[in-house]
């Protein structure tokens, strides 16, 4: 989404608006699918929350890419409220990571 943003810039919003829906929508979709899969395999309430976050947040990409004017509510420029939607993805993305090296979210080991 980064480099979609840097391609358009703010001269040519259609580039980095189109990028960001269609990334938002792949991203959500793929999470909102990690998420049904996870309730038949028991994933803990925690990892399921935090999956749910991370759709959430895909979503808002999608909506401000949309319609940009919704980041006029927060007082921000549509590609700055962008820029902040994507540092929570990326933050969420890195306490996954984390959890994951934690062992919760892994099969347990055998042995």
């Amino acid at each position: 989404m980064g480099l979609f943003a840097q391609a358009g810039g703010t001269e040519q919003s259609g580039i980095w608006r189109s990028g960001f829906i269609v990334a938002a929508v792949v991203g959500c979709a793929s999470t909102l699918r990690l998420l049904t899969r996870g309730r038949a395999d028991g994933t803990g309430s925690a990892l399921r929350w935090h999956r749910i976050a991370v759709a959430v947040l895909y979503a808002l990409v999608a909506v401000v890419g949309a319609a940009p004017e919704t980041a006029d509510a927060v007082g921000l420029r549509p590609i700055q409220a962008e820029a902040l939607l994507l540092i929570l993805l990326v933050m969420l993305g890195h306490a996954l990571v984390w959890r994951f090296m934690a062992g919760e979210g892994r099969p347990a080991e055998s042995g």
